[in-house]
């Protein structure tokens, strides 16, 4: 079975977003999985995952990679303009999980795949829409503060900034998680103290699975990506 590859924009006005939709080119769809990327030196876009997506479509699963707005484009800047942009970036990857969903049978499982911004707003999804049945998130932090406030020129009070964006962060929308959870960090992250790593990952109900590879935040490893292959193949039961 092979993989079809169509560049699509989905949603409509501001929720419009560009995205890769991989499938098999023949045979039944029987499973789904929404992949978000990173903002890094390689690979920053809707191209991160599509090897992955395109190994997924041969076993009947279609991928669904749309491009991230939020730091990408534009900067962050304060918080009432931050939330909103949070906000907007909700309706574009919904507008993603409608593609997703499209047509497959019913009670097909879903996944969500994310890496760095990409696992932060996959957080925010999955906890406002309890449609996946696993999660797999890389190299998150549990606040966006982490990021916006260290490496982005903000204005306003830093600690009305941290309130006004508190909804939103990754940490409040893990405690909502209904999926099966795989995390997955590096020891050698210059950006995320092991400490925040387990703070966010332990913040998810149940026993979630914590991963340590010797890697960077790139997270450019052949052992975590045959870990998180065999999870999904479990959750996903495409064995």
């Amino acid at each position: 079975m092979t993989a079809r590859v169509s560049d699509e924009v989905l949603g409509r006005g501001d929720s419009r977003v560009e995205a890769y939709v991989v499938e098999p080119s023949l045979g039944r769809v029987r499973a789904g999985i929404l992949f978000l990327h990173w903002l890094g030196e390689h690979r920053s876009d809707r191209t991160q995952f599509l090897s992955e997506a395109r190994a997924y479509a041969e076993l009947g699963v279609r991928s669904v990679l749309p491009a991230g707005r939020l730091p990408w484009v534009p900067d962050p800047v304060d918080a009432e303009t931050d939330a909103a942009n949070l906000e907007l970036e909700q309706r574009r990857l919904a507008a993603a999980l409608v593609r997703l969903r499209d047509g497959l049978p019913k009670g097909a499982p879903l996944a969500l795949v994310g890496h760095d911004f990409g696992a932060m707003h996959g957080l925010v999804l999955a906890s406002r829409t309890p449609r996946f049945q696993a999660a797999v998130l890389i190299a998150a932090t549990p606040r966006w503060a982490d990021w916006f406030l260290r490496f982005w020129k903000v204005d306003g009070d830093r600690f009305g900034y941290l309130r006004r964006l508190s909804p939103y962060d990754p940490i409040t929308s893990a405690r909502e998680l209904r999926a099966a959870t795989l995390w997955q960090f590096s020891n050698r992250d210059f950006f995320i103290a092991p400490m925040s790593a387990l703070e966010l990952a332990r913040a998810a109900p149940g026993e979630p699975v914590i991963e340590w590879y010797s890697a960077d935040h790139a997270m450019r490893s052949a052992k975590a990506r045959a870990s998180r292959a065999a999870f999904l193949s479990r959750e996903l039961n495409l064995g």
